[in-house]
């Protein structure tokens, strides 16, 4: 997924990348109400510092392409998205654990609908990633990664999460369910290729 830096007419800097509808579950992606923003997919962009994030849907084909003049004026009609409760932690920057905003005033955007992503892990596995209202590990709603009928669950995780590269998604999975690290001593026994079962 190609990630573009530009620096805007005030002279911040600016990421942008592309959520693909590849990545959107089917389901989602067949909302009618979901329309354009889920059957064509979006561009995000955020500031280096991570404090100012916006959503552009719909969006040029060519935007890898296109001059920093020509992203900039993408960026002037883009949305802005709701900051996150903990604005100093960039999603750019693999930071898993961010609250969830839960302020009821605040205006709905795409993050509070029925969003699936889907990725593959570096295994080749497929999951699937969707915020569900019960769990087992809280009272309010978890970010639920599925794979077949395994399925993790994440307490906190960022609100603004579909937007995401598939990367950083790969990394709040990681952060649900770390893996043990063993440590090995020299008196540790260790088992050959060729070893018959114990």
């Amino acid at each position: 997924m190609a990630v573009r830096d530009f620096v805007d007419e005030q002279g911040k800097s600016w990421r942008v990348w592309c959520i693909l509808p590849e990545s959107i579950h089917p389901i989602t992606r067949a909302e009618d109400y979901l329309a354009d923003c889920y059957q064509l997919g979006w561009l995000v962009f955020e500031t280096a510092a991570g404090d100012d994030k916006r959503r552009l849907c719909p969006y040029p084909r060519d935007w890898e392409t296109v001059d920093e003049e020509a992203l900039r004026s993408l960026l002037a009609q883009s949305e802005a998205v709701r900051p996150r409760r903990s604005s100093g932690e960039s999603a750019v920057q693999k930071s898993p654990a961010i609250e969830v905003d839960d302020a009821i005033e605040a205006k709905a955007d795409l993050t509070d609908l029925t969003v699936v992503r889907s990725f593959r892990y570096p295994g080749g596995r497929l999951w699937s990633a969707a915020v569900t209202p019960h769990s087992d590990i809280a009272v309010g709603p978890v970010l639920r990664f599925t794979a077949g009928a395994r399925f993790i669950d994440l307490e906190r995780y960022p609100r603004d999460w579909p937007d995401l590269p598939d990367d950083s998604l790969i990394e709040l999975l990681r952060h649900a369910a770390p893996r043990p690290i063993e440590k090995y001593t020299p008196e540790t026994p260790r088992r050959r290729h060729n070893d018959p079962p114990a």
